[in-house]
């Protein structure tokens, strides 16, 4: 058994222990307080309390080995009891000889008067015995709970690292390609801008610490950097626009969360119209929400379906995002019309990092 788990179980114990057993003596006492007594009776009642809390240690040793040796309830209960009426006995006779000590009267010791009163003091630390049993399920009970939480825990942050390690890769081969079409169109000197971009947005992305989320202020540096490849592709094709309030700025996003849905506005809108077009960030706050809309100029040939079609981003992005905020706290919808097409995101508001993936309500 590890250190750390002794004083756990000794604090635990003592304040059960000695709380039960006040309050057992404050039950008796209220029993017999309406009768009158005499002095050794009282004594022997004294006696009998105390000699039943010192035999609760004795069964406290008895019940953690059974349990430690995982015997069935029943039999455990049932060994419990032939000791604690055998304890019973002890507790009477110590009563008996304490009321024939100080009694002003002589009296006699009895047996049978004995071993029948015995049961009642048998019940007693039986009972003891079976709360003892209950405490030690309910405690395994919640820690069953606790390791299965943990797993699941871990079971969500694995699938949060595939998720993102699957983002990456493939932008990398497309950001590859861009630079492959460079070089065969006899463009060295973009290409060489691009790979140095493109190791500045590498040392940035493939870092990952231990929260899933960072600020939108560096999510949009990620995608600052990602732009900036990208419009050395495009050059005057590609326009952008920025409009995030600085309240938004603190509010905390899934890592890697908008590039994917900028790569997807690119390739289905700006990249198939010869004239390029213009991509749209902004991000406001909407009571205790983030909202994050992602619009770009339509091509005449570009439809929902296509942007849908991109699975990667997008399966993944609603899957990171069902990951870390759960079900139904976090949505993204598309939408198209008017020449424009729009990705709307809307996160529940958080300032603090996101260090394992808990659902965030």
């Amino acid at each position: 058994m590890p250190t750390h788990a002794i004083p756990r179980r000794f604090v635990s114990f003592w304040p059960l222990q000695i709380g039960g057993w006040t309050l057992y003596t404050l039950a008796t006492a209220i029993t017999f307080g309406p009768y009158s007594h005499t002095g050794a009776e009282v004594l022997g009642i004294v006696a009998e309390l105390g000699s039943c809390f010192f035999a609760s240690f004795l069964l406290y040793f008895l019940c953690r080995y059974l349990w430690s040796k995982g015997v069935p309830l029943f039999r455990a209960l049932s060994a419990c009891a032939t000791v604690s009426y055998a304890l019973g006995v002890v507790c009477t006779i110590a009563s008996r000889l304490t009321q024939m000590h100080w009694a002003d009267q002589t009296l006699t010791f009895d047996w049978r008067f004995a071993l029948t009163e015995a049961m009642s003091v048998c019940l007693t630390l039986e009972g003891w015995c079976a709360l003892y049993f209950g405490i030690k399920h309910y405690q395994t009970v919640e820690q069953q709970k606790e390791k299965l939480l943990a797993i699941e825990a871990t079971a969500r942050d694995a699938q949060l690292l595939a998720l993102h390690y699957q983002l990456q890769p493939h932008f990398f081969f497309n950001t590859l390609n861009a630079i492959s079409s460079l070089v065969v169109s006899n463009q060295p000197l973009l290409a060489t801008e691009m790979i140095s971009r493109l190791a500045a947005l590498l040392r940035n992305t493939l870092s990952f610490p231990d929260t899933h989320t960072v600020t939108l202020r560096d999510e949009l540096a990620v995608v600052d950097e990602y732009l900036t490849i990208e419009r050395i592709r495009f050059g005057s094709r590609l326009s952008v626009s920025i409009d995030v309030i600085d309240e938004a700025n603190d509010a905390h996003v899934p890592r890697f969360l908008l590039q994917p849905l900028i790569e997807n506005a690119i390739r289905h809108a700006i990249a198939l119209s010869p004239a390029g077009g213009e991509i749209t960030i902004s991000a406001r706050l909407a009571g205790h929400r983030l909202q994050i809309d992602i619009a770009n100029d339509t091509f005449e040939m570009e439809s929902t379906d296509a942007h849908q079609s991109h699975g990667v981003g997008l399966a993944n992005t609603r899957a990171r995002l069902k990951q870390i905020y759960g079900a139904n706290n976090a949505t993204l919808v598309l939408s198209g019309g008017a020449g424009r097409f729009v990705v709307s995101l809307q996160l529940p508001l958080i300032t603090e990092p996101v260090v394992n993936s808990a659902v965030v309500g």
